[in-house]
């Protein structure tokens, strides 16, 4: 084989995410390439490995391949602006050469360095190599068409990047930009455009069952797996299995989760890459869950924060470990289940683009292990006790009739409502900062997979705290306040837009679905016409005149934790005829 053919040959298998047999073959061509003094040949190796490695989570490998071919680039262009004539007579290839050589790597450069921006989170970098990507031109006609899958896939890393930081308002534009390229307008070589088309497929359907959008999700997967089995991609078809393991779990199909992921995982174990073994033992975990499996469930779990571990994913951790947290709850541990929830709020501190709304969901969980440690008080059947073997806690799980019996006045009882309390002050507070949102979000879908996904869970479990604490009060001011919908006035309204690219996205509830998986919402502030509705956070509501406006201190709560102003200026509406 010539290196231009061994050099094609790596690429193939790494299209095939045969990553480590083109890795060997790229390594064992640089004797070869060395003593046919050819730069050109060396660059195509240190930007094809650079993409192994940023495939395979290696960043380092990344760094030094950018590095190796500017340092290169750097050279040459010294070389044709006559700053090295010493080197000048040394060079084999023609000064069109050279010049080809010059654009096309410099391009390559700066797509790796765009997708290890954004592997690593540094989203502005990664848009700022992206757009120095696209300004990137030259007057090589042939390299246009690799120019501009470069530009395509260099826009999926970044939205990829982006929703795994749980900024998915912020990458919507750049699907849309994708799906403009891949469905339809890719030219060149076939093979790189069906990768393209798979990586996009992919990632958008994700990005789909992650945003509630399931409708739409299922036919860019169901494509993108039909392309990538027609080429014999074991990967890319076990992934596309495993996204529709998530949007059959997201659709409460149990059953077409389980036989999905089984499928999928022997494949995916194979090319280990972490986050896709992460995620299928996650769904491993929810389905043994489903079941009343609660020692497999949290073995699969504990597989999943290893491998988010390893390739220090803080935001995957912090999730898994409020899964892993109910675990503890059914077992009655209610320390090890607060202890849990510590360490994820730690992640979450250590994540560089947390948002207020991860920790109003993580405050709302916190309650959830007070309320629970609550009902336990009252003997609520359906939890284990201390010392209790997992056979006995399986048992008693799934024996339970999720009844209490506590005589009111009783010690237990007190106890009982002062943790209802607890959790009451964390639920509250982070519901109605979390609804909030809902009334500012004029388009009808968004708002209402906000609704759906996001605040209706947690305005329940608020519900849930003040009715089992028997706090009656509370319980007419939530119902007070969920029956309001909407501001209305007289006046024209000039419609505007804010930005909520960095906090206006939420997980769909580890309390009702047991999923920590993500929806998006995009929000705006009160916007409308000319109309009498206009969309916008409720104002203080009075349901007695002789009372001040209803849930103040829990307004005042929302405030101060979340920063979010849950009632608009204004007087305070009187809820009473």
């Amino acid at each position: 084989m010539t290196i231009i053919g061994d050099l094609e040959r790596a690429r193939h298998l790494a299209l095939a995410a045969e990553e480590g047999a083109a890795k060997e073959l790229l390594l064992s061509l640089m004797p070869q390439i060395e003593q046919a003094d050819r730069d050109d040949y060396a660059l195509e190796v240190f930007a094809q490995l650079g993409e192994i490695y940023l495939v395979r989570t290696a960043y380092d490998g990344v760094v030094e391949g950018i590095r190796r071919i500017r340092e290169c680039l750097a050279v040459h262009t010294e070389i044709r602006a006559g700053a090295r004539p010493e080197e000048a007579a040394k060079v084999t290839m023609t000064d069109a050469e050279v010049d080809h050589m010059i654009c096309r790597y410099t391009r390559r450069a700066e797509f790796l360095s765009a997708g290890l921006a954004a592997a690593r989170g540094e989203h502005d970098d990664a848009e700022r190599h992206l757009a120095a990507l696209i300004a990137a031109g030259g007057e090589f006609a042939e390299l246009d068409a690799e120019h501009a899958r470069l530009i395509c896939y260099a826009r999926i890393l970044l939205a990829t990047g982006l929703c795994d930081d749980d900024l998915y308002a912020r990458s919507e534009p750049m699907w849309a930009e994708v799906l403009d390229v891949v469905d339809g307008h890719l030219d060149g070589d076939a093979e790189e455009s069906d990768h393209l088309f798979v990586a996009a497929a992919l990632g958008y359907g994700r990005f789909c069952v992650e945003s509630g959008r399931l409708a739409e999700a299922e036919p860019w997967l169901r494509r993108g797996g039909a392309r990538a089995e027609a080429r014999g991609w074991r990967l890319a078809t076990s992934r596309a299995q495993l996204e529709r393991a998530a949007a059959a779990w997201s659709a409460g199909d149990i059953a077409e989760t389980q036989r999905l992921v089984h499928e999928a995982y022997p494949v995916i174990a194979e090319h280990a890459r972490a986050h896709d073994v992460s995620r299928s033992w996650l769904y491993f975990g929810l389905i043994r869950l489903a079941v009343g499996a609660l020692q497999e469930a949290d073995e699969c779990w504990s597989h999943a924060e290893r491998h988010w571990r390893e390739i220090e994913k803080p935001l995957h951790i912090h999730r898994i470990l409020l899964q892993r947290s109910w675990i503890a709850i059914f077992r009655g541990d209610f320390d090890e289940a607060r202890e849990r929830v510590a360490q994820a709020r730690q992640m979450l501190d250590s994540a560089p683009r947390h948002s207020w709304l991860q920790y109003a969901r993580l405050d709302s969980h916190l309650g959830n292990v007070w309320r629970a440690d609550a009902l336990a008080e009252m003997g609520f059947d359906g939890f284990g006790q201390p010392g209790r073997n997992w056979h006995q806690v399986e048992s008693r799980h799934a024996e339970g009739l999720a009844v209490v019996d506590c005589a009111p006045g009783s010690p237990e009882y007190t106890r009982a409502i002062e943790k209802l309390q607890r959790a009451a002050d964390l639920k509250v507070p982070a519901a109605l900062a979390v609804d909030s949102v809902r009334y500012t979000i004029p388009d009808a879908g968004a708002r209402m997979r906000w609704a759906s996904c996001v605040s209706a869970p947690l305005l329940a479990g608020a519900f849930a705290v003040a009715w089992e604490s028997d706090n009656v009060e509370l319980t007419c001011e939530l119902v007070e306040y969920h029956s309001a919908r909407g501001t209305f006035t007289a006046e024209p309204h000039e419609q505007q837009v804010s930005d909520w690219t960095g906090t206006a996205t939420a997980a769909v509830p580890v309390e009702a679905e047991l999923a920590p998986e993500l929806a998006i919402a995009a929000a705006a502030p009160a916007v409308g016409g000319t109309g009498l509705t206009r969309l916008g956070p409720l104002p203080p509501l009075r349901m007695d005149p002789q009372t001040a406006p209803i849930m103040s201190r829990y307004r005042d709560l929302a405030r101060e934790r979340y920063g979010r102003d849950v009632t608009a200026a204004g007087d305070a509406w009187q809820t009473w005829p």
